[in-house]
């Protein structure tokens, strides 16, 4: 259990960073990922959904760890959300190719999350209390 709250916690970190970084500065997307932002609405979208729902994930991720009962949902979630992200980042390389390693290693690392996070979901036992 120990490792498993260590695991959401962490990734709690990682995600309140990555929110915070697109909270001060929305355009760092599109430096990181090559995009042109043309707008307002790209900048609102930016700072809502990788601001906005990072912190969300984060917030969730950090309150799962607090109570036993919490951390397989916890687990499982994050299983599919980074499962499902790593898997459509891995098509849209197959299908429209990549400028550079970064998103074939994120896809990677993505993936390897969401299998850690199945691994530690399946090394906890059914009938937690």
């Amino acid at each position: 259990m120990t490792a498993a709250r260590i695991f959401l916690l962490f990734d709690a970190f990682v995600l309140t960073v990555y929110a915070v970084g697109f909270f001060y500065d929305p355009a760092l997307l599109g430096v990181l990922v090559d995009l042109e932002l043309n707008g307002p609405n790209a900048y609102t979208e930016i700072f809502a959904f990788y601001g906005g729902l990072e912190i969300g994930i984060a917030a969730y991720l950090a309150w799962s760890a607090l109570k036993t009962e919490r951390v397989r949902p916890a687990l499982v979630f994050f299983a599919f959300a980074f499962g499902a992200a790593g898997l459509a980042r891995t098509v849209g390389c197959l299908v429209y190719g990549f400028g550079d390693p970064a998103q074939p290693i994120v896809a990677g690392v993505e993936v390897g999350f969401a299998l850690g996070a199945l691994g530690l979901y399946r090394r906890i036992q059914h009938d937690v209390t």
